[in-house]
């Protein structure tokens, strides 16, 4: 077969494959979890760009469709306009077959000339990525590639030039960062660039992870005791809370373990560390990260009903279910599932969780309360509501990230019991 042949039989595949797993959302406005290892890199890599630019990818459909698009049809002229736009291997008229033999054989043949006909004048735009500046009136939100809700939403909590700083991150990769772990002694292995230290986290030895020739990732967290993978947000909450070697802690939402790692590390073998989280499924990741450390207890518990002692412990971390918006860079499909409804959800869920966990402090305990959102209704307007409601409770300190090139967006406060 040649090698025409074989990019467009590589490029069918690759609609088909797309398209099944947007069908499988049930949801013309959601977009599949994904995950990297169970999807070739080419599926891979149009799901991301089809979660970030759908924005923009339905505001040309209008500009040169004034019908109704159903689903399936739209999915495919994502996929054709994330190919012309945005990958280089394909001509516009083979997108332009390649989407029309699909819609023929899953649709009719009436739907497919219309796929024909709007495509051939979509694909008549220049092929870079700044294809909105040919439109003189473009939304504020599409420029952004926000949906208006969670543009609207984000405008409560940011101001504009931090939307438009964030927007513009969000539309990039996420690098990998990893962690070195205390007493790793080995070389360091190519790929690997040391960063400067954190102010929130001084301690930690982070690195970017940069391919290079002969600098594989997996070989690198595939050596025990060495590096974990780690955003330098995740660092906050537990430096914040300063765990002391012989303490008695609790991390309540504690999966996948990344900053119960941080916690065990802290206590250096002296004292106990409870892990707790609600899902069975990722508590085989949590043992597995904490498996060198033998004073730690793991079990599954809704941390809205903890199932420790009454002021038994020192300190307390809650990592809080929470909207995400932090680290849409990382998950771009967050972008089509927030709404106000869960987010009010989430809220109500944060407030209970907290109120639980403050009677497990000892008197003079301290309480981390911290989550991955940008949100201000979540974080310091939550927290203001929690100190109100608790008049034997402290303000520490706060603080939060917003995302930037070496870090996701965080929020942490220090609460203690008086």
């Amino acid at each position: 077969m040649s090698k025409h042949h074989t990019g467009k039989s590589v490029a069918g595949n690759s609609l088909a494959a797309v398209i099944e797993l947007l069908v499988r959302c049930n949801d013309e406005y959601a977009l599949p979890k994904i995950f990297e290892q169970e999807l070739g890199s080419l599926v891979h890599n149009l799901l991301f760009i089809i979660s970030r630019r759908r924005c923009s990818f339905d505001f040309l459909l209008k500009q040169y469709c004034r019908k109704k698009i159903r689903p399936l049809l739209r999915q495919v002229f994502w996929w054709a306009l994330a190919e012309w736009f945005f990958l280089d291997a394909l001509s516009a008229g083979s997108i332009v077959n390649i989407a029309v033999d699909h819609v023929k054989q899953q649709c009719s043949q009436r739907e497919a000339g219309f796929v024909n006909a709007v495509l051939r004048q979509l694909l008549k735009l220049p092929r870079d990525s700044s294809y909105l500046r040919h439109f003189s009136q473009v939304p504020q939100h599409v420029e952004l590639e926000l949906p208006p809700e969670l543009y609207t939403h984000l405008q409560q909590s940011l101001s504009a030039e931090e939307l438009h700083r964030c927007a513009m991150l969000w539309l990039q990769p996420a690098p990998v960062f990893l962690r070195r772990l205390p007493g790793a002694e080995a070389a360091i292995p190519p790929g690997l660039k040391r960063l400067p230290p954190f102010s929130w986290a001084p301690h930690c030895e982070m690195y970017l992870y940069q391919f290079e020739e002969g600098a594989s990732l997996s070989q690198v967290l595939a050596l025990p005791g060495l590096y974990y993978a780690q955003d330098p947000s995740t660092l906050l909450a537990p430096a914040m809370l300063a765990v002391k070697p012989g303490e008695t802690v609790a991390d309540l939402c504690a999966a996948p373990g990344g900053k119960a790692l941080l916690l065990a590390e802290a206590l250096d073998g002296r004292g106990n560390l409870y892990c707790r989280d609600r899902s069975d499924s990722r508590l085989d990741l949590l043992r597995q990260n904490l498996q060198s450390h033998t004073n730690v207890e793991i079990a599954a518990c809704d941390a809205q009903q903890p199932d420790l002692p009454e002021a038994s412990l020192d300190a307390i971390l809650l990592d809080l279910p929470c909207s995400n918006t932090g680290v849409i860079r990382r998950r771009p499909d967050l972008r089509w599932t927030f709404n106000r409804r869960k987010l009010q959800e989430l809220i109500e869920m944060q407030a209970v969780i907290c109120q639980q966990s403050l009677k497990l402090l000892k008197p003079g305990g301290r309480l981390v309360y911290s989550t991955c959102s940008v949100d201000k209704n979540e974080n310091e307007a939550q927290v203001a509501s929690i100190l109100q409601s608790n008049s034997g409770l402290m303000l520490i300190k706060e603080q939060r990230l917003l995302p930037d090139t070496y870090n996701d967006g965080a929020y942490a406060a220090l609460l203690q019991k008086k």
